[in-house]
């Protein structure tokens, strides 16, 4: 299943089944790989958009989500300052866990969590 992901392209505001941003990547991830409520498209938020971004992530952590720690089906969050740059979602793969994301320069890729995490200033994970 999440070969299909890894196969999948990266376009600006996608919500799949083929071409995805970063938050209609997690978004059906989250969904189809762990069973997880769909959240909300926000279709109209794109990746440059960090404020829209910003007010969308924290509207479905306050509904939906809890602080968790990078477990399996966790979304992963990277922050510049008070704003959500960016999304991931964690997965575990041969025993190992890692984030799932896609962006402009690199499409979809596995990124080991610390690496991850060493290209923001904060990460936060939540779970339902």
């Amino acid at each position: 299943m999440i070969q299909h992901y890894l196969s999948s392209t990266y376009r600006r505001y996608g919500r799949g089944p083929d071409a995805y941003d970063c938050w209609g990547l997690v978004r059906e991830a989250r969904a189809v790989m762990f069973g997880k409520p769909l959240l909300a498209s926000y279709g109209e938020i794109g990746g440059q958009m960090a404020r829209e971004m910003t007010e969308a992530v924290n509207a479905t952590i306050h509904k939906h989500l809890k602080p968790a720690n990078p477990v399996p089906g966790a979304m992963a969050m990277g922050w510049r300052g008070r704003l959500c740059i960016h999304v991931g979602i964690v997965v575990e793969v041969d025993g190992r866990k890692w984030v799932l994301e896609t962006d402009s320069s690199t499409g979809p890729v596995l990124t080991r969590i610390r690496d991850f995490e060493a290209r923001f200033l904060k990460v936060t994970y939540y779970d339902d």
